[in-house]
């Protein structure tokens, strides 16, 4: 098993941008969260996990679109002996890679990038631009307006929270309490 050391990296190689890692990060603490609560005890599997959501978008900086985020990715992934669970979980967080979500780690990674970073965007335009100040009701309804962070496709919010079995009120809940812990690192 490859370690987080690697991961971050990995990132770090292919990720310059402050915003971007910072996303990365988000969604790792995310993913540890929810291993969690699909009830993951070892600390190796939750490790794995965060891992997944650390490089999720590893790829993306230099490779943003669909013809190629993920495609190199999941090469660059084998190429450096990545086990093929990570490399699978980390490319279906997208559908356009067609892979099915199989499993609890599968349906997580969906289910947090997207809400993650549209939490994120809520929390900057709120007065004190903090997490710790943002009710899930605030990112609930910033979801229908489909002017505010155009760039999140709510088709995979809302497909990630049916994914994970939660209303979505609850799922947003649970990744603001997640995120709490690490919102001055992910400057939130």
């Amino acid at each position: 098993m490859k370690t987080r050391d690697e991961a971050w990296a990995l990132l770090c190689e292919f990720t310059q941008g402050d915003a971007l890692r910072k996303h990365a990060r988000a969604v790792e603490e995310a993913m540890r969260a929810y291993a969690k609560w699909f009830g993951v005890t070892d600390p190796a599997e939750i490790e794995k996990w965060g891992i997944v959501g650390l490089l999720h978008d590893f790829d993306y900086e230099q490779n943003p679109t669909e013809a190629t985020h993920l495609h190199v990715g999941t090469r660059v992934l084998r190429e450096r002996g990545w086990p093929e669970e990570i490399v699978e979980a980390v490319a279906s967080h997208a559908d356009y890679m067609k892979i099915p979500r199989d499993t609890a780690l599968k349906k997580a990674i969906y289910a947090c990038d997207e809400l993650v970073g549209f939490i994120g965007a809520v929390a900057k335009v709120r007065p004190s631009k903090r997490l710790a100040d943002t009710p899930p009701e605030s990112v609930v309804k910033k979801l229908k307006d489909k002017a505010f962070a155009r760039s999140v496709d709510r088709s995979y919010v809302y497909g990630g929270a049916d994914a994970i079995g939660r209303p979505l009120f609850d799922h947003v809940n649970f990744l603001i309490e997640s995120l709490k812990p690490i919102a001055p690192e992910i400057g939130l």
